[in-house]
């Protein structure tokens, strides 16, 4: 059986949709799904089953997220419970490590750089990833990948709220208003944004990586927050107009970010990635 952790969420579903094409034995768990297996009951669960891979995305993803305990026991304690399972009973596991650890990119976006992270869920996903690595150390027969996800967008994204890729947004505030508001100083903010079809490929690829280890998921390639309004402006026929940046957001907001992929690209996988241009037109059709 395959175990899916967050199988509710953006990334989770697109995954489990994804791997019920090919098998039928995906286990979905989440806590904001009360159909799925509950957390607090999923060890109990694999204990009866027989679980082949775990792939593990369920986590408080909220950048703004100030409750510690919360994310400490959602995204800290609760991982490593998985990962200390996953290691005694030898059984892959693939999770969602994040592009945030790397905060302001003052140290590079290899995964060997230093962690800088700028936030609480940015913490708990550094944190997480220094057990992984550790455990990886002591446990050389374990197969267990983690991925730095970099800016993830496309289709569902509605229920992530504040936290939807800039994409979503903006496409909502096209179809909505007629009109962009991009914040100012936008064409010097530059992410990595990939589509999450790629996200979905190198999810599953991942229990065919050559190591264990931690590895980038990007485009290797930056784009300015204007040009995806551009992209939209065209596509949409929607006017830009620009915004003051928010005071709670100076200092916490990363200037720049960029996939290195030396590492996954040399584990195997492939190396095309979809194009933002590409990647919009697929959301808008849809």
């Amino acid at each position: 059986m395959l175990y899916v952790t967050g199988a509710a969420g953006f990334v989770g579903s697109h995954l489990v949709s994804s791997l019920r094409k090919s098998n039928n034995n995906v286990v979905c768990c989440d806590i904001a799904d009360q159909g799925m297996i509950q957390p607090d009951n999923l060890i109990d669960h694999m204990n009866r089953n027989d679980p082949t891979i775990v792939y593990h995305l369920g986590a408080i993803s909220s950048t703004t997220e100030y409750d510690t305990c919360a994310m400490t026991k959602n995204n800290i304690l609760f991982s490593c419970i998985l990962l200390e399972y996953c290691i005694k009973h030898q059984i892959p596991m693939v999770y969602a490590s994040s592009a945030s650890v790397y905060g302001l990119g003052e140290n590079g976006f290899s995964e060997s750089a230093t962690s800088t992270p700028l936030n609480y869920y940015a913490i708990s996903k550094a944190s997480f990833d220094m057990y992984v690595l550790q455990k990886i150390k002591d446990n050389p027969s374990a197969n267990i990948v983690g991925l730095r996800y970099f800016n993830v967008y496309g289709k569902n994204e509605d229920h992530k709220g504040d936290m939807a890729s800039v994409i979503h947004k903006f496409l909502n505030q096209s179809k909505n208003y007629g009109t962009i508001k991009v914040f100012e100083g936008s064409e010097n903010f530059f992410r990595d944004f990939i589509h999450i079809n790629d996200v979905i490929s190198a999810t599953i690829d991942a229990k065919n990586f050559n190591n264990s280890g931690i590895y980038n998921v990007g485009t290797g390639k930056v784009r300015s927050f204007m040009d995806v309004a551009d992209i939209i402006s065209n596509e949409t026929g929607a006017k830009i107009t620009k915004i003051s940046f928010p005071d709670h957001l100076v200092g916490k907001y990363q200037e720049f970010t960029c996939s290195d992929n030396i590492k996954i690209f040399e584990a195997g996988h492939s190396s095309q990635r979809i194009s933002l241009e590409d990647g919009i037109r697929q959301v808008i059709n849809g």
